[in-house]
């Protein structure tokens, strides 16, 4: 009888061990995004975002021809869209996006590295930010895109 009790204690107190060192479940399991994703979250969601411009400049002077502006952004890692409204001759109606390597700071449109976007005075809570460019427009004086060089500023917030 006092093996059985033994036995019993030993089975009882093993048992106990083995949940314990199981941890509970109580931690919290979210991983932990890398800047890259989190970025990519905070600029578009889970399913897209839209933002407006609430100023647009070039080169120093309120920026003429973009009167309904509006930059849609959509993303996951493997794949990064936008579309516009208003927004010739910076951005096509629609095409593709991508950070600059593992700037998140920076992105490539339409994978032309020669217009690198900065972003910047990014507000994630607030849904603001401002894109910068110094613009060079593909073809030039010889595709009729004369007078379209030079810094853009659009300065945007989430509709």
């Amino acid at each position: 009888m006092l093996r059985i009790k033994h036995f019993s204690f030993v089975f009882i107190a093993f048992f106990t061990l083995t949940l314990s060192s199981c941890g509970g479940g109580g931690g919290d399991d979210t991983p932990t995004l890398t800047a890259e994703e989190q970025r990519l979250l905070d600029l578009v969601g889970t399913s897209g975002v839209t933002y407006e411009a609430t100023s647009i400049t070039f080169n120093g002077a309120a920026a003429t021809g973009f009167d309904n502006f509006t930059l849609t952004l959509r993303g996951t890692a493997s794949s990064k869209t936008y579309s516009t409204t208003d927004g010739d001759p910076v951005f096509k109606a629609t095409g593709s996006w991508a950070f600059n390597g593992t700037n998140i700071n920076q992105i490539f449109i339409d994978g032309n590295s020669s217009n690198t976007f900065v972003v910047s005075a990014f507000n994630a809570s607030a849904g603001t930010f401002t894109l910068t460019v110094n613009f060079v427009a593909s073809g030039g004086v010889a595709a009729g895109m004369n007078g379209t060089n030079g810094t853009y500023v659009f300065n945007l917030v989430k509709q």
